[in-house]
């Protein structure tokens, strides 16, 4: 409790003490997703999310709808030891990122690489079978170091990954190829930067498909960058708000979406996000 009442008071000073509501447009009806941890949006299926649970909760996928609808639910064949986001590319995957280390144990993490499942086809015989596993990226942080992590995005055949900070210091960036020499043999992850201004611990992160443009949500705020070499990252928008424990984010157009460890969907609008920067560029 005092841990979360101290990092709310950060954030107010770090990002202005006018914190907003956001928008609600739905809420997860499942009762399955108990802890939401990561959300994408499909780019086959119109209209159609994927979300996932954090820990300690079974290996399942679900697609929804935006107000939060259930359409399906599919057993994954991998562990869920620490899954913390979901991102997508244009060749019909999905990439689960087992990027999760809240107390720098684990010196291994993997990116997990599946075929997108078609949310509108019936269910047949076959479909309680586990979604299978096409490829598992196995990978440590250079120097053996060990950070938590709860931001993945796809840039081409390249996983991002966004660490989560709780030094106060800026979120950092590493890269990693998805499609490793050795499957079993764990790679290093390269560090691209980092995130200027963004010092809280970052929750979820997604990229727009050209690849140019890299939201991250905090527990208190939303921040975008731009970068044509996925490098150098400049901040070009940003919006503080007020909602309890915001877990993931995906883009919907130019518009963003979040959800919430309580199942509440959020909509963050272009107009907000561009406007409400506090932030020198």
């Amino acid at each position: 409790m005092i841990r979360s009442m101290l990092a709310g008071m950060l954030a107010t000073v770090l990002l202005g003490s006018d914190l907003e509501p956001l928008e609600r447009v739905g809420r997860l009806s499942a009762p399955a997703i108990r802890e939401a941890s990561g959300m994408v949006a499909s780019r086959r299926f119109p209209g159609i999310f994927w979300v996932h649970n954090d820990s300690r909760n079974p290996p399942e996928l679900f697609a929804v709808r935006r107000d939060g609808q259930l359409v399906r639910s599919y057993p994954v064949a991998a562990p869920n030891v620490d899954w913390e986001d979901i991102a997508t590319d244009d060749s019909g995957h999905l990439y689960l990122g087992d990027t999760g280390d809240n107390h720098g144990v684990l010196p291994i993490r993997v990116i997990l690489k599946i075929d997108e499942p078609d949310p509108t086809r019936l269910a047949d015989a076959g479909f309680a079978k586990p979604l299978p596993i096409l490829t598992a990226t196995h990978y440590h942080y250079p120097a053996r170091q060990r950070f938590d992590a709860e931001g993945l995005v796809v840039a081409g055949d390249h996983a991002l990954i966004v660490t989560k900070r709780r030094d106060h210091q800026p979120a950092e960036v590493y890269r990693l190829p998805l499609q490793p020499a050795a499957p079993w043999r764990p790679l290093i992850a390269e560090r691209l930067g980092f995130l200027p201004g963004c010092v809280e611990p970052v929750t979820g992160a997604s990229l727009t498909p050209d690849g140019r443009t890299l939201a991250v949500v905090t527990d208190r705020s939303v921040r975008v960058y731009e970068s044509a070499q996925l490098a150098d990252w400049t901040l070009v928008g940003s919006t503080s708000f007020d909602a309890p424990d915001v877990e993931a984010i995906t883009w919907e157009g130019t518009d963003l979406i979040l959800v919430s460890e309580d199942r509440s969907i959020y909509r963050v609008p272009d107009r907000r996000w561009r406007t409400r920067s506090r932030e020198k560029r």
